[in-house]
């Protein structure tokens, strides 16, 4: 499996609070049964290999992956994957090639219509190296590199990026009241 390479570290889940009087913060460990829910956006077939080794890296590391085909199906899918993300507490976009399908009656693909809706919430992007985007995808991530809100790494194949560095979303706070992109800093093995 492409995960098992991957090196991860296990670490106490953190929560920042605000403390009602006076002010400051208060730290709060989580129960085992509030863990951290981490969203994975990408194309399912495309991407099928990096999906399997970043839910491996979020399961390893006792946070909840939430993926689209984990869902039930008498649910329209935008309705399915809205609902996960809005129950999720960070976000994952894993993009390569393909923009993905537009749905009749919609003017994006679910993959931007779930990246739209990700705001607020940290957000770790994986772009692979692809020999040629859809030109769509193409000024998707242009959009998303110039928001400068997002941590965004490059990747070559399965094993690299999203397996080695999802671990970083342990370090994102479940709901954070302000955030930005260096608190939610990854920092990749070199490889």
């Amino acid at each position: 499996m492409a995960a098992q390479g991957a090196r991860l570290a296990c670490r106490i889940i953190v929560v920042r609070a605000p403390v009602a009087k006076g002010g400051g913060t208060c730290i709060m460990i989580r129960t085992p049964d509030q863990r951290v829910r981490v969203f994975v956006s990408s194309t399912l077939e495309e991407l099928a290999a990096e999906r399997q080794a970043v839910t491996a890296a979020i399961t390893q590391l006792r946070l909840t992956p939430v993926l689209f085909e984990l869902g039930a199906r008498p649910y329209p899918p935008r309705d399915l994957y809205r609902a996960y993300l809005e129950q999720s507490d960070v976000f994952i976009g894993i993009y390569a090639a393909s923009y993905g399908w537009v749905a009749p009656g919609m003017e994006v693909s679910g993959l931007e219509d779930e990246y739209r809706l990700s705001a607020g919430k940290p957000r770790l992007i994986y772009t692979k190296k692809a020999s040629r985007r859809e030109p769509r995808l193409t000024r998707l991530l242009k959009m998303i590199q110039a928001e400068g809100v997002v941590s965004y790494r490059h990747f070559e194949d399965a094993g690299a990026a999203p397996a080695s560095c999802s671990a970083q979303a342990g370090r994102c706070s479940r709901r954070p009241t302000a955030w930005s992109a260096s608190s939610c800093r990854m920092t990749c093995p070199p490889g």
